[in-house]
């Protein structure tokens, strides 16, 4: 049995992707980013703590299509359109999500776990891009490869962020990856969002792609966030007392919350609002993978944050 965790706080996260790409720029180009800001841009900025600030300057010149910039850090200015799937839009995140990419990283590196020069990182659930590309401006170094089941996505991305490779991935495995390509593999929001099967299923096929001892960094909905998403009006009462109801159980909790429109035309039964514990997990990877760190709430102090090594 696995001991009471505590409850989730704001978790300060290193910057270790956010550094690779700031340790290029020059005083002179600080200064540049720093003086078109204006309004609440400027505001944020100010109020905001040195990890943040780093993590701005870079999507600030982004943002402003500040060029010298841009081409000195490898930050890529293009944003998808509107009818381009994209989890985050703004001046905040205008050159990807620096913050989930330094979360991903600093687990790892919690994990006593490091991603070795030249390594393939897959990001699996990658949408348009928006924490690949953070990597790859910090860790210009890894082969760096994304995949989504959405196509529009997975061609924007592709045409837009240089020096990345995405493809269009298929509702169940397997992926066009070969056995032990990967070295190091992230979902985000993507365990949250599976059914039962192919929850295990993809499980599976992270164990085939990734190398032994390479590692798998996964976001999930678990006790911890039912609170967190209640006060945001972001889960009902009624979904709130099932998840927990089941959990409490030992069993797996989906909510089918797309139905026949799908998500963003993406139709499948297998793909909702899923809710399940560290202990439903573990007994179903224990013999493939080992458990090396369990953030609760670390991802917006709702989801959880898991690294599990492959055996």
């Amino acid at each position: 049995m696995i001991a009471q965790r505590p409850r989730p706080v704001a978790r300060q996260i290193a910057t270790p992707i956010t550094d690779g790409a700031v340790a290029r720029l020059t005083d002179g180009d600080v200064a540049l980013i720093e003086e078109r800001l204006e309004g609440d841009p400027a505001i944020l900025y100010e109020m905001s703590d040195a990890a943040t600030r780093k993590r701005l300057l870079l999507n600030f010149a982004a943002a402003y299509h500040v060029g010298p910039v841009l081409e000195r850090t490898g930050v890529i200015a293009a944003m998808p359109p509107e009818d381009v799937h994209s989890m985050a839009r703004g001046a905040v995140v205008a050159g990807g999500d620096f913050h989930i990419a330094d979360l991903v990283f600093d687990a790892l590196a919690h994990a006593g776990k490091s991603v070795q020069e030249g390594a393939t990182v897959l990001d699996f659930g990658a949408s348009s891009g928006r924490v690949l590309r953070a990597v790859a401006a910090g860790r210009p170094d890894l082969d760096c490869v994304g995949c989504d089941p959405n196509p529009e996505a997975m061609q924007w991305a592709q045409e837009h962020l240089q020096g990345q490779r995405y493809f269009v991935s298929p509702l169940r495995p397997p992926l066009d990856l070969a056995d032990g390509s990967v070295q190091m593999a992230y979902a985000i929001s993507i365990w949250s969002h599976f059914a039962e099967r192919p929850a295990i299923e993809w499980l599976a096929e992270m164990h085939r792609i990734i190398e032994p001892g390479g590692a798998l960094v996964l976001t999930t909905h678990g006790f911890d966030c039912l609170t967190t998403l209640l006060g945001r009006n972001q889960v009902t009462r009624h979904t709130a007392a099932e998840a927990a109801r089941a959990m409490l159980q030992g069993r797996h909790h989906f909510v089918d919350v797309f139905g026949e429109a799908g998500d963003w035309g993406v139709k499948d039964t297998g793909w909702g609002n899923a809710y399940l514990t560290l202990e439903w997990l573990v007994a179903r990877t224990a013999e493939q993978w080992s458990l090396l760190l369990d953030w609760p709430g670390a991802l917006d102090q709702a989801q959880d944050v898991i690294v599990l090594e492959r055996r």
